[in-house]
């Protein structure tokens, strides 16, 4: 079947994307749990963000994936944020089960960790030396993974759902957020200040 596509996709018969569609279909219909590899949380609550890293190249005239799909990033309910590094294993069960425990935990007890639930957690775009996370306890915290501090923060007016960054930004560092206020705001990591407030949204 699979072969038919790619051949009727070579002759002209197919469309691209219907062609794609079906591909995508396909890929999501063979996923299964992988049971080679597992991670241990150290998380006492519900993840609530998940992030592989993955870096882009963009040139002018072409573009590279340079997809290294490498650390994990995740956020969870009870206000912790980890990494994990998803090529090394710390351990091995039974000899071929690979463990995967946490290289980097961020909790409550850490002196700028997060108070509430963590609702995002994103990697900056260009490189594994930052990340972000935002909360409920109204914090958008910029972190230096190596030495686990808080470089930066942003206080919102209300409760943090969701924070993004570009993954091809290579002349600003700001970081798009939602939060309880029905605005989005743009935090401009260089300046450590707001850029832009969105209105428009009404709950």
């Amino acid at each position: 079947m699979w072969l038919e596509e790619v051949r009727g996709r070579e002759r002209g018969e197919r469309r691209a994307r219907r062609f794609e569609a079906s591909a995508r279909a396909r890929r999501a219909a063979s996923l299964a749990l992988s049971n080679r590899k597992e991670f241990a949380t150290p998380h006492h609550g519900a993840v609530n963000s998940l992030q592989v890293y993955c870096a882009q190249i963009r040139d002018r005239e072409w573009q590279v994936d340079l997809t290294e799909g490498r650390y994990l990033l995740s956020g969870a309910s009870d206000g912790s944020a980890a990494v994990f590094d998803a090529w090394n294993a710390t351990e091995y069960e039974a000899g071929f089960i690979a463990k995967h425990r946490n290289i980097l935990l961020v909790d409550k007890q850490h002196q700028n960790g997060h108070k509430f639930a963590v609702s995002a957690a994103v990697w900056y775009p260009v490189d594994t030396g930052l990340f972000v996370t935002a909360s409920f306890d109204q914090y958008v915290k910029v972190w230096d993974t190596n030495s686990t501090q808080v470089v930066m923060e942003f206080k919102m007016p209300g409760k943090v759902y969701t924070a993004a960054m570009s993954p091809i930004a290579t002349t600003h560092m700001l970081i798009a957020t939602g939060s309880a206020d029905v605005q989005v705001r743009l935090c401009d990591i260089a300046s450590g200040a707001f850029t832009h407030t969105l209105s428009g949204h009404r709950g």
